[in-house]
């Protein structure tokens, strides 16, 4: 009897630890960057018409008030343009107490994209978290 309840308290013991642990993550990240067609990242893609709308998508978690995302974008080898051009630059600032979500930058061209290859560059809080490859056919 008395080794059904060490069985049994030890059982306990490894929920209760890796409960608190899912629980107490506290940690600030920012993961799973990936292109869209759309703000939310379902319709993912590496490739895109000229005329699309460039949507880069990223998961933010426990980001306190105060947290810059920075979303740096580079023509890497587009037509007509010099190589590695950085032309824009976005920045998030979190405004919530705490934020944890999907976050998104867009950017659109009224002339039309390019053809070539691009990527965007997602910094947290200055530091270089991610990066995206795509391209412009």
């Amino acid at each position: 009897m008395k080794n059904k309840y060490m069985v049994l308290f030890a059982v306990l013991s490894l929920v209760v630890s890796s409960l608190a642990c899912a629980v107490g993550n506290t940690e600030l990240g920012l993961t799973n960057l990936r292109m869209a067609f759309d703000q939310d990242g379902e319709n993912p893609t590496t490739t895109f018409a000229s005329t699309d709308v460039f949507y880069a998508v990223a998961d933010l978690a426990n980001a306190p008030q105060g947290t810059n995302v920075e979303a740096k974008w580079t023509a890497v080898n587009a037509a007509d343009t010099e190589p590695n051009l950085e032309f824009q630059t976005q920045t998030l600032d979190i405004t919530e107490e705490t934020f944890t979500g999907t976050i998104y930058f867009q950017l659109s061209n009224d002339d039309g994209w390019p053809t070539g290859q691009y990527k965007v560059d997602l910094y947290l809080n200055g530091n270089l978290v991610q990066t995206a490859e795509f391209s412009v056919q």
